[in-house]
């Protein structure tokens, strides 16, 4: 018995939908995909940032270069200043997203100035470490905990101090329940509360893409290729019992990491030593640049106060 053309349409059709949405769903893995390099390899976006930065202190100082093994197997570059004159406070420096240890140069020199030993390490994915994809401070935790173990074996009856900025700050925040005994403050200048937080803010106002789906899709992909999930970054949990006195800066016009995550970080701390800085004027890591005297007078300050406790 012969069929009918509309018959045969009938049953054309949906084969024809499925595959069209079969390709759809296959862009768009695709698409997003790309969108998960763009913001978390070492290649992509980070790539644009940071350029132009004065390195003369770092390229023109002695430093010694000092490494760690991350459980993957990652080679980790780290580099020691020691202070001019003899001491036993140190403070580990960390770099923000697009940055190294040698862009951190004009911070190295404030507190090396100050009479510290500082130590600048590059996280995973920049500068001389190895690594694909940003930790985003979140997956470089461990490797902070370590520079600093690492400071005590050098020095054993040292004191560390740690200060970071942008996404150094945030690493700096998640790392807090890790940090020894000896740490005995922390300055954090214009970072997030969490990564999710950070990565919804820039999609939406930024980019004017949405969240959903990306956000969920860029999990999968961050757990999958980069070996973490970064809805687990928030400082709601790594500074409820922080009592390790806490210095919080941020521009108020700061764009890129928005101030409301200074208020955020503020509130999210459990302990009672805590400040906080909204430097006027100042964009995202521009507090220094806005006001070079009052920061460098408000950050050697607090390291003073909470080195002679």
């Amino acid at each position: 018995m012969r069929q009918s053309k509309g018959t045969k349409r009938k049953r054309v059709w949906p084969r024809v939908l499925i595959s069209l949405v079969v390709i759809i769903i296959v862009a768009s893995l695709i698409a997003l995909y790309y969108l998960f390099n763009f913001a978390f390899s070492r290649d992509g976006f980070s790539t644009q940032l940071g350029q132009g930065v004065n390195t003369e202190w770092y390229d023109t100082n002695p430093s010694q270069t000092w490494t760690q093994k991350t459980k993957s197997g990652l080679t980790l570059k780290a580099h020691y200043f020691a202070a001019a004159q003899p001491t036993n406070k140190t403070i580990l420096v960390v770099h923000g997203y697009g940055g190294s240890a040698r862009r951190m140069s004009t911070y190295l020199r404030m507190f090396h100035n100050e009479g510290y030993n500082v130590l600048a390490p590059d996280n995973q994915a920049f500068g001389e470490s190895q690594g694909r994809y940003v930790g985003y401070g979140w997956q470089d935790r461990t490797a902070l905990a370590g520079w600093m173990n690492q400071i005590n074996q050098y020095n054993p009856h040292g004191e560390i101090g740690m200060y970071g900025i942008s996404m150094g700050a945030s690493a700096v925040l998640f790392t807090l329940p890790k940090a020894p005994a000896n740490v005995k403050f922390a300055i954090a200048d214009c970072g997030y509360a969490s990564i999710q937080g950070e990565l919804e803010y820039e999609l939406q106002h930024l980019f004017h893409l949405p969240t959903f789906p990306i956000i969920p899709m860029e999990r999968i992909y961050s757990r999958i290729l980069a070996g973490y999930d970064f809805a687990d970054a928030n400082t709601s949990q790594t500074l409820k019992h922080n009592q390790i006195p806490l210095f919080i800066i941020h521009g108020d016009q700061d764009h890129l990491v928005p101030t409301r995550f200074a208020y955020e970080n503020y509130r999210n701390n459990g302990g009672k030593q805590k400040q906080l800085w909204i430097v006027k004027g100042a964009g995202h890591a521009q507090s220094k640049q806005v006001d070079p005297e009052l920061y460098q007078e408000k950050t050697a300050e607090f390291a003073k106060r909470w080195f002679d406790q």
